[in-house]
């Protein structure tokens, strides 16, 4: 079974990197990735159909945004992909804060929302120097342990060296003994904790939804090419 690493072609690969990233996070299930990957209405099809078309708006607005995949060469499937950011100033110089419009006007937006900043608040502490930020990481369920998610890590530690620039990433713990087997440091070990002083049903269900969500900002230092 041989692999290969490419950038993904948004015309014919975006939807099937999307799937994949999906039926990753799946199995094991990981809350963390509703938080951009949420089911509506439990119309699964409908919901990958929306953040498919999403996630590819937002790469066709953001210079910084690179998708790649791999494919197993003897089916043409793709069985993993990473979505990565690169920055040649502070990332934080510019963005405004992000309100989680995809999801419906209501509780749960102002919890996703919250959790987001949560999420965020490390790498705008800490990470404001140019980077390499990688933003998703998958490997279908199918894959694992071939080698699919070095492959994909290592195009980005090569692009850090080749840039001389730091290397940021969010760690769930099912991929967090791979990059610290590549040498990444632990930043800050952090849990999502929104709060209100007026939980409804909406908040209460995602609320339950996300508990004990737990995730490790991690850091590799610049590296220069000998």
């Amino acid at each position: 079974m041989s692999f290969q690493l490419g950038e993904v072609d948004l015309d014919k690969d975006f939807g099937e990197v999307i799937r994949c990233l999906w039926e990753a996070h799946e199995e094991p299930f990981q809350p963390l990735y509703r938080l951009y990957c949420p089911t509506f209405d439990e119309d699964r099809e409908a919901s990958i159909k929306e953040s498919t078309e999403r996630f590819l708006e937002w790469h066709r607005h953001d210079p910084q945004s690179r998708w790649l995949k791999v494919t197993d060469t003897s089916t043409g499937k793709i069985v993993g992909g990473a979505w990565y950011k690169i920055y040649s100033e502070n990332p934080f110089l510019h963005e405004e804060d992000e309100v989680a419009y995809w999801y419906p006007d209501d509780s749960t937006r102002d919890y996703v929302t919250q959790a987001i900043e949560q999420m965020d608040r490390p790498r705008k502490e800490k990470a404001t120097n140019p980077q390499v930020f990688l933003n998703i990481l998958c490997t279908h369920p199918d894959y694992r342990r071939k080698g699919i998610g070095a492959m994909l890590l290592e195009w980005g530690l090569e692009v850090a060296k080749d840039k001389n620039v730091e290397f940021w990433l969010n760690s769930t713990p099912v991929g967090k003994p791979l990059y610290e087997r590549y040498g990444f440091e632990v930043v800050e070990r952090n849990t999502l904790v929104p709060r209100t002083d007026h939980p409804d049903d909406n908040w209460k269900k995602i609320e339950k939804e996300m508990e004990d969500v737990v995730f490790w900002t991690m850091y590799m230092p610049r590296k220069e090419r000998n």
